[in-house]
C-alpha cells in the first residue's frame, strides 16, 4: 500500500498530491495504482457568521470555521485479485486514529489531522460510483483542526568578532593610554576616615602616626619615639589575597606624589621593600614601584599587605617626633609602567588626564575622526525558517 508513484514534482522526483498517516506512524499514498483516488471534495473553507442588522446593513458579529469534511473515491487493488485484499488492508490502517492527510498542492504541503466519518462497502461491478472490475468505494473523513504546515527552524551562531566596535552616544570619558587605577577613592584630596585611598575588600591604616585631610593631600604626622615605623597601609598585614582584586601571578606597578619632612620614602609589599626616594617638603616628588605580590607560606600563606612607609637611615630608625609624610594621587595598577594619574572607574570622576567630550565615540577611532566610530559589520545570530 505505500506509494512508488505519483506527480512529478520537479524533474525526476515525485510526491503525491494526497498521503494518509495513522496513530501508529503507518502512511498509505491514495495516489497509487493499489490505492487511487479521485474526485475529492471539501478541502477548502466554510465560515459560519453571525451579523447584528440594521435596518437594511449588516455587521458582521462572530465567524465561526465549519469542521469541514473532505470526500474521496478511491479504487481499490491494482488489478482485480487484489482489490478485496487492499480494501481490507486500508480498513485495518484506518482503525488506528487520529489520521493526519498530507496535502500537496506543488506549491506546498500542508497537513490536516481528521476522524474518519465513512467508508462505503459494495462489491466489483456493484459500486453506485463507478462500474469497473475492481472495488470502487467513497471514503469521507472530518476534520479536527485547521489546516497546517510544518517548518524546519535553524539557528545559526556565530563567534565574537573581537574586531568591532563598542560605541554611543553621551558624554565619554576616554582614558586612552592610561591603566585602570585599582585603588579607590584614591586622589588623597578633601578625603576623610571614610573616604580615603583603599584597595576594595581590605583593610586600610596608618601606624604610630595621626592623620590629617587637607583640600589637596592627606597627612601623616610622627607621634613615634624615633625608632618605630610609620606608615599608611593600603592593606593592612596580613590581607586575604581572595579578599582583594589582586592576584599573585600579575605585575603590578605603585605610584603616588609624596612630600615632607621625614627624609625619605618606600613602599612595603609583603616584607619587601621598594628602592628609597628621597622627598621634601616643597615640591610632590612621584614614587615609582614595580612588584609582583610574592606568596609566603605558613600563617602568611595567600596574605599580604601593601603599605607606604616613611624611611630614615631605615625604616625604624632616624626619625623625629613631629615629622611629616603628606601624599595625593595614588596609583595601583597592571603591568611594569607607571601611567599618568587617573581616578578608579568605580570613583565616577573625570580627572585633568582624562580627554572628554558629546559625540558618538567609539573603541575603534583615529585623531582625525576622533567621535566618529568605525564598526565592523556585524555577525548576528541568525534564526530561519525552512
Amino acid at each position: 500500500m505505500h506509494n512508488t508513484s505519483g506527480r512529478a514534482l520537479g524533474r525526476n522526483t515525485y510526491m503525491s498530491m494526497f498521503v494518509l498517516h495513522n496513530a501508529r506512524g503507518e502512511s498509505v499514498d491514495l495516489n497509487s495504482d493499489s490505492l487511487l483516488s479521485y474526485t475529492p471534495t471539501g478541502l477548502g473553507t466554510t465560515f459560519t457568521n453571525t451579523y447584528s442588522q440594521y435596518e437594511s446593513y449588516f455587521k458582521m458579529t462572530k465567524a465561526n470555521i465549519q469542521q469541514g469534511q473532505m470526500q474521496l473515491n478511491i479504487m481499490f487493488g491494482d488489478v482485480e485479485s487484489r482489490s478485496y485484499q487492499t480494501f481490507s488492508q486500508f480498513a485495518t490502517f484506518l482503525s488506528f486514529q487520529p489520521l493526519t492527510l498530507i496535502y500537496n498542492t506543488g506549491a506546498d504541503t500542508w497537513h490536516r489531522d481528521a476522524r474518519l466519518t465513512s467508508l462505503t462497502k459494495t462489491e466489483i461491478g456493484g459500486s453506485t460510483v463507478l462500474q469497473t472490475d475492481r472495488l470502487v468505494e467513497q471514503f469521507t473523513i472530518e476534520f479536527i483542526n485547521p489546516w497546517y504546515n510544518n517548518k524546519q527552524g535553524r539557528y545559526k551562531t556565530y563567534n565574537i568578532d573581537t574586531g568591532l566596535s563598542i560605541y554611543g552616544s553621551g558624554f565619554f570619558n576616554e582614558q586612552g593610554d592610561f591603566n585602570q587605577n585599582l585603588i579607590l577613592q584614591s586622589s588623597g584630596e578633601n578625603a576623610s576616615a571614610d573616604s580615603r585611598p583603599n584597595l576594595s575588600g581590605v583593610k586600610n591604616n596608618n601606624i604610630n602616626s595621626t592623620i590629617s585631610y587637607d583640600n589637596d593631600a592627606i597627612t601623616l604626622n610622627y607621634t613615634g619615639t624615633g625608632s618605630t615605623e610609620w606608615y599608611y597601609g593600603l592593606a593592612e598585614a596580613w590581607a586575604n589575597m581572595s579578599d582583594s582584586v589582586l592576584s599573585f601571578d600579575k605585575t603590578y606597578t605603585i605610584s603616588v606624589d609624596v612630600k615632607g619632612t621625614a627624609p625619605s620614602v618606600a613602599f612595603r609589599v609583603s616584607n619587601t621593600f621598594s628602592p628609597t626616594t628621597k622627598i621634601n617638603n616643597d615640591t610632590w616628588t612621584r614614587a615609582v614601584y614595580t612588584f609582583t605580590l610574592p606568596n609566603l607560606s605558613g600563617t602568611t600563606l595567600n596574605k599580604f599587605y601593601i603599605r607606604l612607609n616613611a624611611m630614615a637611615t631605615s625604616d625604624t630608625a632616624g626619625f623625629v617626633k613631629g615629622q611629616t609624610l603628606r601624599f595625593r594621587h595614588f596609583k595601583l595598577e597592571e603591568g611594569n609602567t607607571a601611567t599618568a594619574y587617573t581616578s578608579a572607574p568605580e570613583d565616577g570622576i573625570t580627572d585633568t588626564n582624562m580627554k572628554y567630550g558629546f559625540g558618538f565615540m567609539g573603541v575603534a577611532y583615529d585623531d582625525e575622526n576622533g567621535n566618529k566610530p568605525y564598526v565592523d559589520e556585524a555577525q548576528v545570530d541568525i534564526t530561519s525558517i525552512e
